[in-house]
């Protein structure tokens, strides 16, 4: 299909390996943040992590939302100087292009003693697999599988946030040139290794939210 295409030569090992080195650079910032910093303060902490690394360039600026910002959907701008808090919880997005390919990976880390957080954390984790499972299980299209996580976040009593996380194309750089849309609007069943999936939700009632991104396998 049109919306599933690569370069020729595609190598789906040098695919997986950007993706390795995204998740690993992600989880090497999340280790670096503390207690008392700011959005701002960590974007400095992934710009120099980038730097070191053998990464091209990042294709998508990297997300990360602090504190109350977690309940912000994509396309909202974080509220400035949130400081992260000894009970907290933070989620990271990075997009990194090593070798011409793409990585894109998102992942919720929770400090302290915070039972609200790391409820919304392992409940946006349950959602993924679930929706993942019915893919493999089920053949869901793309619009099929995020009507099928709504229905799975408001069972659960969250919110499914999909303002800016619905699912993207991934592949060589850059997979816009074959496609722009998203995934929760693809009606054919999505092939392996060729899409995001993305899911975030949120609890407005004990202000938190989630996410959690992978490649659709």
């Amino acid at each position: 299909m049109q919306e599933e295409r690569v370069i020729e030569g595609f190598d789906l090992d040098k695919l997986n390996e950007a993706q390795e080195k995204t998740i690993y650079l992600l989880n090497d910032l999340a280790t670096q943040i503390r207690p008392g910093m700011t959005e701002q303060a960590a974007m400095v902490l992934y710009n120099n992590l980038q730097m070191e690394s053998d990464a091209e360039r990042y294709w998508h600026p990297p997300k990360i939302r602090f504190g109350v910002n977690t309940l912000k959907s994509f396309r909202e701008p974080s509220e400035p100087d949130v400081v992260l808090k000894e009970n907290d919880i933070f989620f990271l997005d990075v997009g990194l292009v090593f070798d011409g390919y793409e990585g894109d990976a998102g992942r919720t880390f929770v400090l302290g003693q915070y039972p609200e957080g790391k409820k919304a954390r392992l409940t946006c984790e349950t959602i993924n697999k679930s929706v993942r499972a019915a893919y493999l299980d089920k053949r869901f299209s793309g619009e099929e599988l995020y009507k099928y996580a709504e229905k799975l976040a408001s069972e659960a009593g969250y919110e499914l946030v999909v303002d800016g996380a619905r699912g993207h194309r991934i592949g060589d750089f850059p997979h816009a040139a074959y496609y722009k849309g998203y995934l929760n609007e693809f009606k054919s069943e999505p092939a392996p290794n060729r899409w995001i999936l993305e899911i975030q939700i949120r609890d407005l009632k004990n202000q938190v939210g989630a996410f959690y991104e992978d490649i659709l396998y």
